[in-house]
């Protein structure tokens, strides 16, 4: 008697999914899924120092989910695209994920050229002497039979750095078979148009696949489904910037024909943390740093990149100047960036009738904001105010702030 078994749950930290038959599970393939390396990404906004680092940790964390498919068994690496993020690689970068890919030759590996790194005349895929345990999908939909696993990989690669339409078209599955999928794009609830491969909804739920690993989105979409079909983000293994906060990490598991049994397992070696604190009742900046560090773990002051967003109204007696501040807080932690959003406390109706420079320009700012027809127009005047001000009050003022 074959029965269904469905669990969503925690397990040891990690986001779990299941959906199997019990008693069929001889039919099934241990894989990692992971997407979106972006080896050699530049970090121009970073030091060179950090920046050199977080080069080096992106191969670091490349060699831990290597280590990891070694340690769990992994029958199928899947790696959903974008690679390499631009036109410029190290030549060591491209040794080293061969060599490292070398380590699991017993191991099948399936890539999914993206938008960053499409398979064309130009692509560093043609550059790296890949080991034979390792398949590039080139182009349009194909497949690979594994018959020793009972699988059908499927997948297909950009060309170019836009791909309109959808690369997944009409699939003729076995259904004596495990099928699997990975393919870079964009999935789209309609019928809208993108220009990252279009991926339907009902063309996921037609497919009749049993897993489809997704690469594009840096973010863990959790272990969705349409129709029968299973399918996710893994995103990124390690965020590069503070758009990509939070764990990253990779899926694991087995994929069964009809159903998963996936989880997240994050693996990044650093996070990107914002944290916005207010502090309006600060006075010195002694104050301001034990405010800080306050709000922060400390336990990750030095593994983690950190961006303080300052809020509040602050006394006009206290100058805030962010670059002291960052070089009085920065010995604390790994990366630290600083925001101040702050306005000065005055009493405006006070000072806008004041016969000074600063008087008269409150007055008018206010009596524009009263007159302001749109709220995008009274925010663009309310932060021309507080600039004013801070101008007026002989404070320094970065506009790389705003």
């Amino acid at each position: 008697m074959i029965m269904w078994l469905f669990s969503y749950a925690h397990k040891n930290g990690k986001i779990w999914t299941e959906v199997r038959k019990v008693g069929d599970s001889m039919k099934q393939v241990k894989i990692l899924h992971c997407a979106d390396l972006h080896f050699d990404t530049p970090f121009k906004e970073l030091t060179k120092e950090v920046s050199e680092n977080s080069k080096e940790e992106l191969l670091e964390v490349f060699k831990n989910i290597i280590d990891l498919t070694i340690k769990e068994n992994v029958e199928v690496l899947l790696i959903a695209g974008d690679v390499f993020d631009n036109l410029t690689v190290n030549k060591n970068t491209l040794f080293f994920i061969a060599n490292e890919l070398k380590r699991i030759e017993k191991v099948k590996v399936f890539i999914s050229p993206g938008n960053h790194d499409p398979y064309n005349e130009k692509s560093f895929y043609k550059m790296v002497n890949w080991p034979d345990n390792v398949y590039i999908f080139k182009g349009e939909l194909e497949y690979k039979e594994v018959s020793e696993l009972n699988l059908v990989v499927w997948g297909a690669g950009f060309n170019a750095s836009y791909e309109h339409e959808s690369l997944l078209k009409e699939i003729n599955v076995d259904r004596s078979k495990i099928n699997i999928m990975v393919i870079h794009g964009e999935v789209e609830k309609g019928n809208s148009q993108n220009e990252y491969n279009p991926i339907y909804l009902n063309e996921i739920g037609k497919s009749g696949l049993d897993y489809i690993a997704i690469g594009h989105r840096h973010k863990f979409s959790g272990i969705l489904k349409e129709g029968n079909t299973y399918y996710a983000y893994s995103g990124c293994p390690q965020g590069r910037g503070f758009d990509e906060e939070g764990e990253k990490g990779v899926i694991i598991g087995d994929v069964y024909c009809g159903g998963v049994s996936l989880y997240f397992k994050p693996i990044c070696k650093r996070k990107y943390i914002t944290r916005e604190i207010d502090i309006s009742d600060i006075n010195t900046y002694d104050e301001l740093i034990s405010k800080i560090l306050s709000e922060v773990n400390s336990e990750e002051f030095k593994q983690n990149f950190y961006k303080i967003i300052l809020k509040g109204e602050i006394k006009e007696h206290f100058s805030l100047n962010e670059r002291i501040l960052s070089e009085k807080i920065k010995g604390k932690f790994y990366y630290i960036k600083i925001v101040n959003t702050t306005s000065i406390a005055v009493d405006l109706d006070q000072v806008s009738q004041d016969y000074s420079v600063k008087g008269k320009f409150v007055a008018k700012i206010m009596k524009k904001i009263e007159e302001a027809s749109s709220d995008d127009e009274k925010d663009l005047l309310r932060l021309a105010l507080k600039l004013g001000i801070q101008c007026l009050s002989e404070e320094e003022v970065n506009l790389n702030d705003y």
